[in-house]
């Protein structure tokens, strides 16, 4: 009787689950949801249909570090001991299921794994973040949903394997957890949020920002705010704490001297606040050096790509200026105007965006994905601004106006798709080359870019003598304390020595065309590099890139 009970019992949870699911997806919130998510899918994956995309090396720098550093792992080496790492350990882990990937098949298949699973979270993070504001309705999701479907520098951070998109579908899903209907969970729904954004600033420092705000939320909200409190910040902690000390416990010194004074203080070249707005506001796919075009290819302009550069256009600092002033305004006087309905959520999204806006524009470098971070915050803080005009005109001539509205917004959004997908469409990346002649298999090779050894399958295991050169920057911040070859580590005599003992102990050296960013290539490096090395292939259509050989003693 008790089997049968039980059976009789489990069905009716079963189908009331089914039924759940259902009506959450056949609401008009959840087909915005669906729908917003295929579409954020389909512009991400279409990056990765370009050409060679999917397995070149030449895509990306920071990719190859990534996952050049999660083999590693896998291969017992740590990061701040054993080779220089100016990153949080975080993106290790992400990146391990790609690293056994590669260690089963090959290292250029746990690359293509790494992309596609990148940009799966990041359209994931758009389903999160439709799912965060659909208690306010389908305006609201289809604004938020649908500006971070588009964001260009979401759509370009999603294309490889970077930071971003994985710190934000942790601190996002911490959110999902953290709050039921735009309101604070309990105490233990916060613990866990705090785990998982804690474990987000492991991946990149920035998950420090959402952190401190739902912090500041908790404690002025009403309720149990101490207690709340006193379950979310030891769990933050945490989540923080374990994986560091897991892989970085061996060398604490060398984590916080790498990641923070070397990396997040370090001395670099300073873009220009035109250009930082340019990405922020969204504007890139519609410039390019010469101004405003709509050109394919213009796109690609602004993806650093293996040269971690960024081109200048000719528009001067106040077009993008007054586009970020106009688009500011319209999310803090909403904000203002009808404060008492806003929900936590979105006053969580609010500071989130305005914490991560100051943070990538002042700090002291600046790459064309750093804009994805405050990318789903301004997001739901657009949202949330539509809602609150739409409900504050309910029964004006503003509800009169609103399907007009949709309409405005619906072919801005097809048109911001048109532009994306035309410029995606103009990328081009070179396949790998076939470096089995070049460079045998099993040989010390040291690169600028270790994407490039990744992909073809020459990243080898780590052996004495070799030198363990990940991230050519991250070996030069360290070597100079922190100062960048842009900001003049060349001018250390002990820098250049040392990279002289670094590339003289390997037997070939793997050049690219972006090295003098990573390598402060002076003209005492370059004579003293000319005289024991000579060239053996130049393959100028693969990252500009040039193989070169120790000459025999």
């Amino acid at each position: 009787m008790t089997g049968v009970a039980t059976r009789g019992n489990d069905l009716p949870v079963s189908r009331g689950h089914r039924q759940r699911l259902s009506a959450y997806w056949r609401s008009p919130a959840g087909l915005v949801i669906a729908g917003a998510t295929l579409l954020a899918l389909g512009l991400r994956v279409a990056i990765l249909t370009q050409s060679s995309f999917l397995t070149s090396g030449s895509v990306e720098y920071d990719d190859g570090v990534y996952l050049g550093a999660a083999i590693r792992l896998l291969q017992g080496s740590l990061p701040y001991k054993d080779y220089a790492f100016i990153q949080p350990p975080g993106i290790l882990l992400v990146s391990l299921p790609a690293a056994v990937i590669a260690k089963l098949s090959s290292a250029a298949a746990g690359l293509a794994a790494a992309r596609v699973a990148t940009a799966c979270a990041s359209a994931a993070c758009v389903a999160l973040a439709g799912n965060l504001v659909r208690s306010r309705g389908a305006l609201v999701t289809t604004v938020t949903c649908g500006l971070l479907a588009v964001y260009p520098a979401d759509v370009l951070a999603s294309r490889t394997l970077l930071l971003e998109p994985w710190m934000n579908v942790c601190c996002l899903l911490a959110a999902t957890i953290a709050l039921r209907a735009g309101c604070l969970a309990g105490p233990r729904r916060l613990a866990a949020a705090g785990l998982l954004l804690g474990f987000a600033g492991t991946v990149k420092f920035w998950a420090v920002v959402p952190a401190a705000i739902l912090l500041f939320v908790i404690l002025a909200a009403g309720g149990p705010r101490w207690t709340r409190a006193a379950w979310y910040a030891p769990a933050v902690a945490a989540g923080f704490i374990v994986p560091v000390l897991a892989l970085g416990g061996t060398s604490v010194a060398g984590f916080l001297r790498d990641t923070l004074q070397y990396q997040a203080s370090r001395v670099g070249q300073s873009t220009p606040m035109a250009l930082r707005l340019d990405h922020l506001t969204g504007i890139t796919p519609l410039l390019d050096r010469a101004g405003f075009s709509l050109s394919p290819g213009s796109y690609t302009l602004f993806q650093a790509a293996g040269t971690a550069s960024m081109e200048p256009t000719r528009i001067p600092l106040a077009v993008p200026l007054a586009v970020a002033l106009i688009m500011a305004a319209a999310l803090v006087i909403p904000y203002v105007a009808w404060r008492r309905d806003r929900t936590h959520l979105e006053w969580l999204a609010l500071g989130t965006a305005i914490g991560a806006c100051a943070a990538i524009l002042s700090y002291s470098a600046f790459f064309y994905h750093y804009p994805a971070f405050p990318a789903p915050w301004l997001a739901i803080a657009a949202g949330a601004a539509a809602g609150a005009v739409a409900r504050a005109g309910a029964g004006t001539w503003l509800a009169r106006g609103r399907r007009l509205a949709l309409a405005v917004g619906g072919i801005a959004l097809a048109a911001a798709v048109a532009v994306e997908l035309a410029q995606v469409n103009a990328e081009f990346v070179r396949g790998n080359p076939p470096i089995a002649a070049i460079i045998p298999a099993g040989a010390c090779v040291v690169s600028d870019q270790v994407a490039v050894t990744v992909a073809a399958d020459r990243f080898t295991a780590a052996r004495p003598g070799c030198p363990d050169v990940i991230d050519a920057l991250a070996q030069t911040l360290v070597l100079s304390h922190g100062v960048s070859p842009a900001g003049g580590a060349g001018n250390h005599l002990a820098v250049i020595t040392a990279w002289e003992s670094i590339l003289g102990r390997a037997r070939y050296v793997w050049l690219t065309g972006g090295y003098k960013n990573r390598i402060p290539w002076t003209p005492a490096l370059s004579a003293w590099f000319t005289a024991h090395f000579h060239l053996v292939a130049a393959l100028h259509g693969y990252a500009d890139s040039h193989v070169y050989e120790r000459d025999a003693t």
